[in-house]
């Protein structure tokens, strides 16, 4: 980001009680509404950092940031709201960076990076790929083998879209291939195929699948979406392992998407994000860290290509 357009985000819509009312009337544009009753009268304690409402029929206590990625955070919100104001423009930031911008350390710095990106992957799963839909063998890694056999380095992806009838992706999905890469040869069925089963629509009008490494039929067009990701994390946050690789995925996607639907539609994707992110659960710093370090086998599976049109 331009430090203009830092100054003047700072400056205009940095003020703490500005941020807090602005979430209120996000969460709740007519009003508070208990989650637990759905009552409307409520008591309001402002005797702590963030109001806090008591329902008066159920009696629950409900925070400004319960029920969001900010729940049970110590961060100022107008800082969350300068993170997902940075998470909204294309090129994105790290957590290094981000440490050294709002004043905290590295470590609250990546979890807010992560829950931002956390909330992008929850809105992405929800939209199935539609209509016409190509899917076609990426990967993610270097030193690229240019063989069939797989580099213990390469992340094999698969990368899925819906096509318009001008020809354009409108929508897509990266995805690490992980159980496409356990089946053995020929006997993984289109209709039984992870990835469509789990992204695409069962009342999609073609759905065609090339898995084959080097296959003369893969789509050259989805291979450049995928090759401009991975440029994409390379160069804005220096390579990824494996095991948050597809968090970095999400948001690439996410951004993709956002672009296409702004195209149609006038949408502002600070205000977007913010909302996603005012209405999905927050993510732990322990549950990220369990997460597994995603290693496909490393025995060689030769993929296969898979064709369905009706």
């Amino acid at each position: 980001m331009e430090p203009t357009e830092m100054t003047a985000f700072c400056l205009t819509k940095s003020s703490e009680p500005y941020w807090i009312q602005k979430l209120l009337e996000i969460r709740w544009p007519t009003g508070f509404c208990c989650p637990a009753c759905g009552s409307r009268q409520a008591i309001t304690i402002t005797t702590r950092r963030l109001p806090l409402y008591e329902c008066n029929s159920c009696g629950k206590q409900t925070s400004l940031i319960s029920g969001t990625i900010m729940e049970r955070s110590r961060t100022p919100i107008r800082l969350w709201m300068l993170a997902i104001y940075l998470h909204s423009l294309p090129k994105g930031i790290t957590a290094l960076r981000l440490a050294a911008l709002i004043g905290t350390t590295y470590k609250t710095a990546w979890l807010i990076c992560h829950k931002i990106r956390h909330a992008m992957a929850i809105a992405e799963q929800d939209e199935l790929l539609k209509g016409i839909v190509r899917i076609n063998f990426a990967q993610y890694g270097r030193p690229y083998n240019p063989t069939v056999f797989r580099h213990p380095q390469e992340q094999p992806l698969l990368i899925g879209a819906t096509m318009n009838g001008n020809g354009e992706f409108t929508h897509i999905k990266i995805k690490q291939a992980v159980e496409e890469c356990s089946y053995p040869q020929f006997t993984c069925p289109l209709n039984k195929h992870p990835f469509i089963h789990k992204h695409v629509d069962p009342n999609a009008t073609e759905v065609i699948a090339i898995t084959l490494k080097y296959s003369k039929d893969r789509n050259r067009h989805l291979l450049q979406i995928s090759s401009c990701a991975s440029g994409w994390i390379n160069s804005t946050f220096k390579g990824i392992g494996a095991k948050h690789l597809q968090a970095y995925l999400d948001q690439y996607c996410y951004g993709y998407n956002m672009t296409r639907k702004i195209t149609d539609r006038a949408l502002d994707p600070f205000s977007h994000l913010i909302h996603l992110c005012s209405s999905t659960s927050a993510t732990t710093y322990p549950e990220l860290i369990r997460k597994p370090n995603i290693q496909p086998k490393l025995r060689v599976q030769y993929a296969y290509h898979l064709r369905s049109a009706s």
